[in-house]
């Protein structure tokens, strides 16, 4: 049994905090948590999810104290596990980035995009200041990133702390799991060879104890299995031209109007849908009799992240050396990219910290996309981080899905306006700008 004196969760009110927690009652007998601090700005949600979380705790027996609090400094104090999962500006935001790029007939969503770029934007002046926090209360701690969009957040770390970072998602962890449910094995015998960004990745090679089955599933009947699941939703004459796997996210580029059209025909947002889930999910955590995680919260989403964030703890403290898919620095790993640079690739995990795995150089293929969007995370990250305008607009110039200067000026100048209470890096406030 392995002891952490604390894990903190920043953004503890969200309606995934139930899903982090009993994370830690399924391992229960490999890992024990002295301590889980929530921290939040929203009282009123931390209180509800707050007190479902402490109910789990109790149910399941753990002697784990679970503390609630607004102070951040307090909460991050002389923690080992830093836990991100912020939404700044909440639902409606997300909503907002949705919505406002379909006028352009350009995709909206919510870590792709426009839409991604604007919660980027967002996001990283409030990242800074918990990390100025965490580096200040906690040095030594693992900082573990959820927030979206992952890749770019993790990169601005990287970047601008001196912090001991890694961004995680559930993606590759998920197609782990529908891959080895289609081959029938187990998914600890399944090794992806997966490579890009997050949210930008394709699958290179698929081995079963070390047998490679990439030949076998770029045809029938696997390729066929495997082009029904959620996860793949591409044509099989696509994936064999490729020769790889994309990951579901990709949908976006290579079939950018069927997606944009589809979206426009469902009326509804999935920040809208999501809004209303919330809504009736929060009135379950409510509920003083309930002590588990409900089935609700998988219509949410975010299926494994619990397990994504328990297996790379165990890692690192265990020194079980195995190897994950996360969001680190490049370091050489992808020779395409600079070293400084955010990547989704295999890691070796241990007591010495993450290892990315060589990766070599991006299959021809897909390179040109891969080096695309990176400029535009790359140029997202300086305008997140110094409010330059012109850095935020070369950051839409680039991005494969804007179509023109027009568009990208148009969707810039609409989108910050609509945001400006949540920009003060673009915005400053006016006591600050007369001093």
């Amino acid at each position: 049994m392995t002891r952490i004196d604390k894990v903190t969760v920043i953004g503890g009110g969200s309606t995934y905090t139930p899903e982090f927690i009993d994370g830690f009652i399924q391992h229960r007998e490999e890992l024990s948590v002295g301590e889980i601090a929530l921290y939040d700005i929203n009282e009123e949600r931390l209180k509800i999810v707050g007190g479902l979380a402490r109910r789990m705790v109790g149910h399941a027996g753990l002697a784990t104290e679970v503390t609630l609090t607004t102070n951040r400094p307090a909460a991050v104090e002389g923690a080992d596990f830093v836990i991100s999962q912020i939404r700044v500006g909440g639902m409606e935001a997300r909503i907002r980035d949705e919505r406002m790029p379909l006028k352009y007939n350009v995709i909206g969503q919510e870590t792709t995009g426009p839409g991604g770029f604007m919660k980027a934007l967002r996001t990283i002046p409030a990242t800074l200041d918990i990390a100025r926090d965490v580096e200040k209360h906690a040095p030594d701690a693992w900082y573990l990133n959820f927030t979206n969009p992952s890749g770019i957040i993790t990169e601005t770390l990287i970047k601008h702390t001196p912090l001991k970072v890694v961004g995680l998602c559930n993606n590759p962890i998920n197609y782990i799991r529908s891959i080895a449910e289609v081959l029938g094995v187990k998914d600890e015998e399944v090794f992806l060879d997966w490579i890009g960004l997050n949210h930008l990745a394709w699958i290179r090679g698929i081995y079963v104890r070390g047998q490679d089955m990439l030949p076998r599933a770029l045809k029938p009947p696997i390729l066929s299995q495997l082009a029904n699941t959620p996860g793949f939703p591409f044509d099989a004459e696509l994936i064999q031209t490729l020769g790889m796997f994309p990951i579901g996210y990709l949908e976006y580029y290579y079939y950018h109007d069927r997606t944009v059209e589809k979206v426009k025909k469902a009326g509804k947002t999935r920040g809208e849908v999501v809004k209303e889930l919330e809504g009736d999910i929060l009135q379950k955590y409510a509920d003083p009799k309930l002590v588990t995680k409900p089935p609700e919260l998988s219509e949410r989403g975010g299926a494994l992240y619990s397990e994504a964030a328990i297996r790379l703890i165990l890692s690192l403290v265990t020194d079980r050396r195995d190897v994950q898919i996360l969001n680190v620095k490049n370091e050489g790993s992808i020779k395409d990219l600079p070293d400084d640079v955010s990547v989704e690739i295999p890691c070796v995990v241990g007591k010495h910290g993450v290892s990315p795995l060589n990766c070599g150089w991006l299959p021809e293929v897909i390179k040109p996309l891969v080096l695309a969007v990176k400029a535009y995370e790359e140029y997202t990250v300086e305008a997140g981080v110094t409010g330059s305008r012109e850095a935020a607009l070369k950051a839409l110039l680039v991005h494969p899905l804007v179509p023109s200067y027009p568009v990208a000026k148009a969707i810039l100048d609409e989108m910050l306006e609509a945001n400006r209470d949540y920009l003060p890096q673009f915005f400053p406030p006016v006591e600050a700008t007369r001093r």
